[in-house]
């Protein structure tokens, strides 16, 4: 991997970070509009349900590491969804002192309805690209989250940090 280190790469930096700043503001928009669901599902809860039917049940800490929150963040958005009846607890079976997070038929329901209609918004938002241009993106994308996560797991402090 080679430096940033030109002004047109430091120019180029500057637009993704002004960019990043326009689409987390505009995303939220949307997010916040919704569509027709019945349940409105939270940024926070739709991630949690999306990885816990990604991966199956998994204990409160997985949860809190994967999104990098701390146990106390993690267990008061589990709390919510549990209360909503969309997620359960069930034993863990490799220890029987903890347990595990699964969705629940109704979770899994909420979760495949809010999917269709924010994967309709994206598709009508990217409509007019070609497949070559949204599989660059798709594949950018994901190159740069994987980034996020290794700055993240690095940093001693990012779980303190996000829940602020």
């Amino acid at each position: 991997m080679q430096p940033l280190g030109s002004k047109a790469d430091l120019v180029s930096v500057e637009s993704i970070e002004q960019e990043l700043t326009l689409l987390v503001r505009r995303a939220q928009k949307v997010h916040l509009r919704g569509g027709p669901t019945e349940q409105v599902v939270e940024r926070a809860a739709y991630g949690i349900l999306a990885w816990l039917h990604d991966t199956g049940p998994l204990r409160p800490s997985a949860l809190a590491a994967h999104f990098h929150l701390d146990a106390s963040t993690i267990s008061r958005q589990v709390a919510s969804l549990e209360q909503a009846g969309l997620i359960t607890r069930e034993a863990d079976t490799e220890d029987r002192r903890a347990f595990r997070l699964r969705l629940t038929e109704r979770g899994r329901d909420v979760l495949t309805t809010t999917r269709a209609e924010r994967r309709g918004v994206v598709r009508k938002l990217l409509q007019s690209w070609s497949p070559e241009d949204l599989a660059s993106f798709a594949s950018l994308l994901a190159a740069f989250n994987a980034g996020i996560d290794k700055h993240l797991a690095s940093d001693p402090h990012s779980a303190e940090r996000s829940q602020r």
